[in-house]
């Protein structure tokens, strides 16, 4: 070592080029640490709104009014007319376009999807701080939605004529149907 050299962690440095390398070098590790730190708090908060946004959708608006017209129909058991059946086509094609969002957004964010219908199970499984909540709120909702897109298939489907092959050969992939039948 000769009398210039600085030894830090172990590392000899001869002269001053060596010691403003590392120290650049510990500058862009840290930077990019930070960048990473800043890039998985985002994706949390991203996907948090997503899954608000998710439950938002589920229980207003258009997914809302069709969950009623089915719901209605399912537990009335009151036809309504043609113009009823034909509102009635429609909430049903909501809901199935509403799973097919949610497991969209699930997909997107690869947050473990378990089948609509499975006993006991919560379809959001990882359990962070609120996640428990949204969880429980997310399963119920989608549960209920699945739940009626069966019913409906299987009293409505046929007797009505509705061509729903291709949307029930997708949704099928995640839903248990035969847990609700």
């Amino acid at each position: 070592m000769s009398d210039s050299s600085v030894v830090i962690l172990g590392v000899e440095l001869s002269g001053f080029g060596d010691l403003a390398t590392w120290i650049e070098v510990l500058c862009t590790a840290v930077a990019g640490g930070a960048a990473v730190l800043v890039f998985v708090t985002l994706r949390l908060r991203e996907r948090r709104q997503a899954l608000t946004d998710l439950h938002t959708s589920l229980t207003s608006g258009e997914i809302a009014q069709a969950r009623n017209a089915i719901g209605a129909l399912l537990y009335s058991g009151i036809d309504g007319g043609r113009a009823n059946r034909l509102a009635s086509i429609e909430a049903y094609f909501t809901l199935i376009w509403a799973v097919q969002r949610a497991r969209n957004v699930f997909r997107t964010f690869r947050i473990r999807w378990t089948s609509l219908g499975a006993p006991q199970r919560q379809i959001v499984t990882r359990m962070h701080a609120g996640w428990k909540d949204a969880s429980l709120a997310l399963t119920w909702n989608l549960t209920e939605i699945a739940e009626n897109i069966v019913r409906f298939h299987d009293l409505y489907g046929r007797e009505w004529s509705i061509e729903d092959t291709d949307a029930w050969a997708d949704i099928s992939a995640y839903i248990d149907a035969d847990r609700f039948r």
